[in-house]
Formats: C-alpha cells, sequence, structure tokens
C-alpha cells in the first residue's frame, strides 16, 4: 500500500466510514466575507448573481455564483444576510478581483462595500446536523444539508458526541472529491462554464431575471450543452493518484488534468477529480509527467449536466 496511506490508516478510514454515513463536523477553512450595506444593497446584488434572492431568508446561507457577460465564472459564492446588510461569502484568493468585479456595475447604486472579519466555528453536516438547524446558519458545504456554527475568535466549544465526529481534515478532503464539490482554484477558474462542474443544480435559478451572463446560461440549458464535465475518478489500491497526472485514453490522447486527488483510507484506493470531454470512456489512464509513470483509472462517477 502507499506510503501516503500507511500512517494513521484506521483512524482515517474509521472517520472517513462514519463521516459518509452519518455525518459529522469539520473547522470552517478561511474565508473572504464582503459586506454590501446602503439601501440599494438587495435589489443590486440580486440583478448580479444566478440565484434570486428571494430564496435567501435569515438563517440560511444561499449558494450562487457571479458571472461575466459570457457566462463564466467570476466567483462561486455564498450568501447570508446580517440585519439590512448582506454578506458575500468567496475563497480569499478572490479578494481583489471579487471587489472589483462588483464595484464594478456600481453606478448611481447606494452600496458600499467592505471587507467582514470571517469568524471561526465549525460546519456540521449529514445526519450530525439533524436538530441542529436553530443552533447556526443552514448551507450545504458537502452536498448534504448542514450548519455553519461561528464563534468570535474561532472558539467552539463542542458537546461530547461533536467531538467524535470533528473530522480531520484529509477526510473532509477525500469526501468532497467523492462527491464532486468543486473547489476555486482547482476545478473552477474564470474559464469554468457552472454547468461543467456541476453548479446548475445548485448555484443557479432558470426562472429569473436578467443578471451578467443569463443570456449564455439559459442557452446552454435550452438549445445546447457543455462539451467538459467534473469527473471523480478512481484509481486501484496501492496506486497514487495527485495533482497535475494527465488523463489519457487507450489512444494516448490527452483528455485532461487531475485537480485535486486524496486516499480513500478505507480501500487504499485513491480518488481524484477532473474536467473531461462528456463523452469519455474508460480505459483512462493517469500518466505521471514527473515520474512517466502511468495508472490506470476508472469513472466513479460524472458531475454536471
Amino acid at each position: 500500500m502507499d506510503s501516503a496511506l500507511d500512517s494513521g490508516l484506521d483512524p482515517l478510514a474509521d472517520q472517513l466510514r462514519s463521516a459518509r454515513v452519518s455525518g459529522g463536523a469539520f473547522q470552517l477553512p478561511p474565508r473572504l466575507l464582503v459586506r454590501l450595506s446602503g439601501k440599494d444593497a438587495y435589489r443590486y446584488l440580486n440583478g448580479q448573481v444566478t440565484r434570486d434572492l428571494k430564496h435567501l431568508t435569515f438563517g440560511n446561507i444561499l449558494p450562487t455564483c457571479l458571472l461575466t457577460p459570457k457566462g463564466k465564472l467570476c466567483a462561486p459564492l455564498l450568501i447570508r444576510r446580517d440585519g439590512e446588510d448582506l454578506l458575500v461569502e468567496s475563497s480569499p484568493v478572490l479578494e481583489e478581483s471579487l471587489l472589483a468585479r462588483l464595484d464594478r456595475y456600481i453606478v448611481a447604486d447606494d452600496v458600499t462595500l467592505s471587507i467582514e472579519v470571517a469568524k471561526g466555528g465549525v460546519h456540521i453536516f449529514g445526519e450530525a446536523a439533524r436538530g441542529k438547524e436553530s443552533e447556526g446558519l443552514a448551507v450545504s458545504r458537502l452536498g448534504v444539508p448542514g450548519v455553519d456554527q461561528e464563534h468570535e475568535g474561532g472558539g467552539k466549544v463542542l458537546d461530547a458526541t461533536m467531538k467524535e465526529h470533528l473530522f480531520d481534515a484529509r477526510v473532509i478532503e477525500t469526501l468532497r472529491i467523492e462527491r464532486g464539490i468543486p473547489l476555486w482554484g482547482a476545478e473552477m477558474s474564470e474559464e469554468t462554464l457552472p454547468p461543467e462542474v456541476g453548479l446548475d443544480r445548485t448555484h443557479i435559478d432558470y426562472d429569473r431575471g436578467c443578471y451578467p451572463g443569463q443570456e449564455t446560461i439559459s442557452r446552454l440549458k435550452s438549445i445546447g450543452r457543455v462539451r467538459r464535465l467534473l469527473h471523480t475518478l478512481r484509481s486501484s489500491p496501492g496506486q497514487a493518484l495527485h495533482a497535475g497526472m494527465r488523463v489519457r485514453d487507450a489512444e494516448n490522447k490527452e483528455l485532461g488534468e487531475i485537480s485535486s486527488a486524496s486516499g480513500q483510507f478505507d480501500t487504499g484506493s485513491w480518488v481524484g477529480l477532473a474536467i473531461l470531454p462528456r463523452e469519455s470512456k474508460e480505459p483512462l489512464f493517469a500518466f505521471d509527467p514527473l515520474t512517466a509513470g502511468t495508472t490506470q483509472i476508472s469513472i466513479a462517477e460524472i458531475h454536471g449536466s
């Protein structure tokens, strides 16, 4: 078995099996928060994003996207209410570009943008979150219902039951890959169309009013389809995968690149994510440009439309 899976295998395997079935909790990652204040903040933001903010209520967080006029991603967002203001969450690496994009369309609107310090805390997901909806903000971060519990300074005192379900970050990364949850800077970039990575199912309302990029998104749904889709790939037990490996078909044609990879601690296999042509078929191989080694891989799941 690959040495990367040897150390601490049994605890991580137990955590992974438990997380899949019962859910659990993990520390919230670093997040960018932008506050929109002013009497026009709601109307302005509602005209910019792919979800209708009428679905946003106090106590929940709404996933949506900010797009270019050509329908490509500027940023995936999570939006919440905070009093009369709106808080927009995204990846910290997008701070400069997100502020510039939001500011660009503010003309005569009474809207002020400011950076908010994100609190620490935990996200509880799956069955472990059942009954805790009133104790935090409802949001899905791993493809299942969940709750964010935020606390000043990041200090979180979990009860004894939840402490047992606070999972290792490596386990959460494996779950993310297994479930096809795209990450900015890995599976998502400024060249990504939302349907390529499955965001059309969670981040877009097709029955709402105009926003930048809507024409492209509507056309993809009604008369066309994207050419590439996000795939979860799996290796044979003991065969490691890593980001940067090239995915090739049986004719040695390069189809794409693995963008994220993690060990499946309970099986000894590895899983990875790659955006590949939608018609990609097995057999598929992962080529390592560093070692010139080749690993056969299978398609575990396809995400997107």
